[in-house]
């Protein structure tokens, strides 16, 4: 169950929910704009709102012969990633 549900998770409560690398078994999707302000407001909805384990983080992709800096967002069960395509938008850039 989410937190917002009321209950406590306890991947949160030993601070293993949210990863600080992009593992390979991960589901991903990019967001084609990096800011902190993205990380931190995507980060708290899928705290509030997911259960699994999940990745968020900065990464680097070849666009048009540019590099250009994306938000890489993964999670360990492809049903949650499914959930955020659907329920969560971006706000305007």
């Amino acid at each position: 169950m989410s937190l917002r549900a009321g209950k406590v998770n306890p991947l949160n409560v030993l601070g293993l929910r949210r990863v600080q690398f992009p593992a390979h078994h991960f589901h991903y999707t990019n967001h084609y704009k990096y800011s902190p302000f993205i990380v931190k407001t995507v980060n708290q909805w899928i705290y509030n709102n997911m259960n699994g384990r999940y990745f968020i983080g900065q990464g680097i992709e070849l666009a048009e012969n540019q590099f250009i800096y994306i938000t890489k967002i993964g999670f360990e069960q492809e049903k949650e990633l499914s959930y955020f395509r659907l329920a969560y938008t971006f706000e305007s850039d």
